[in-house]
């Protein structure tokens, strides 16, 4: 993983506040710098105390000292804090003007703009790639080889696999439930409506959560409660639509109950679903937009199923 110390730079210009602009402009014409946007003022002991823009300092009077023309303070980094971090900070500031620090806060260098426009542009392309299901060099070659096939085929199996095997578990719920799927044989018309739903939910959910773990980290509580409103708040309104709207056109009140209230549960349960599944294979290092689609969708199917026949089982009449 690059850090910023792979991004500094050391040749840069820095001077102690009390120099004035016409001896600085002559130091900047002797030599050849690899960043010259700031100025970076220094103390006895080489520790940063400020910046100024070079836009300031060609605008000021040549006798002013430095240390008048100060601007916003710089970002400050360690060299080992991760590169990607660094970039983000800075977007998020909507600075570039990064400043790597030691522990003593002695300036180290400053990172170029360049480079972190060059970062953020490989960290884009790679997220986006990742995102469809591609490796990081595979955008370097149209025409796929033998070789890249079957690596992508690897990579997408063994979940879709993993898929299979629970799509016959699910089954094997819905058969527990013979005798009330006999019972109200209605029931098994608006299976699909249920599952499709949760599905359907669920996906929004990891689509949204991958994006935001491409763009860094995702605090967990704070995303599992964010999710958990947004499931109850579209499980209640999807809830109560279609059981009036089932009641109304089959003028079957329970069996609109029933369904309305699973739609509205397994909404919730396919939010959590949804959003513990990417955050788990996150940190165990497998790759979310792969595993997460396949695992997640089985689960939810398992689970909605359960949910919705242990619903009627419990409402229906014997």
């Amino acid at each position: 993983m690059a850090t910023a110390a792979d991004l500094m730079t050391v040749n840069i210009p820095r001077s102690d506040k009390h120099r004035t602009v016409s001896d600085m402009i002559a130091v900047l014409r002797d030599h050849t710098w690899e960043e010259v946007g700031h100025v970076y003022l220094v103390d006895d002991q080489a520790a940063l105390v400020g910046q100024v823009p070079i836009e300031r300092l060609l605008e000021a009077k040549e006798q002013t000292a430095l240390g008048e023309l100060q601007g916003t303070p710089p970002i400050e980094v360690l060299p080992g804090d991760p590169a990607e971090t660094v970039a983000l900070r800075a977007v998020e500031r909507h600075d570039a003007d990064v400043a790597v620090i030691d522990s003593r806060r002695r300036l180290l260098g400053a990172i170029p703009i360049g480079r972190l426009l060059a970062l953020l542009h490989e960290e884009h392309v790679d997220n986006f790639l990742r995102m469809g299901g591609v490796s990081r060099m595979d955008h370097l070659h149209l025409s796929l080889t033998l070789q890249q096939t079957l690596t992508a085929v690897r990579a997408r199996l063994p979940w879709l696999m993993i898929g299979l095997a629970g799509g016959f578990l699910a089954g094997g719920v819905a058969s527990a439930f013979e005798v009330s799927l006999k019972r109200e044989v209605a029931l098994a018309f608006f299976l699909p409506l249920v599952v499709y739903m949760a599905d359907a939910v669920g996906t929004q959910t990891e689509t949204v959560l991958v994006r935001r773990l491409a763009y860094g980290e995702v605090a967990f509580w704070e995303q599992l409660a964010r999710e958990v409103l947004i499931g109850a708040s579209i499980g209640a309104m999807v809830a109560v639509v279609a059981g009036c709207g089932l009641w109304l056109w089959n003028g079957h009140p329970v069996l609109a109950v029933v369904v309305g209230a699973s739609l509205g549960v397994t909404a919730v349960v396919a939010t959590i679903m949804a959003s513990l599944l990417p955050l788990g294979l996150a940190r165990l290092g497998a790759d979310p937009a792969l595993a997460s689609g396949p695992v997640a969708t089985v689960v939810q199917d398992i689970l909605s199923v359960g949910i919705y026949l242990m619903i009627a089982t419990a409402l229906l009449p014997a």
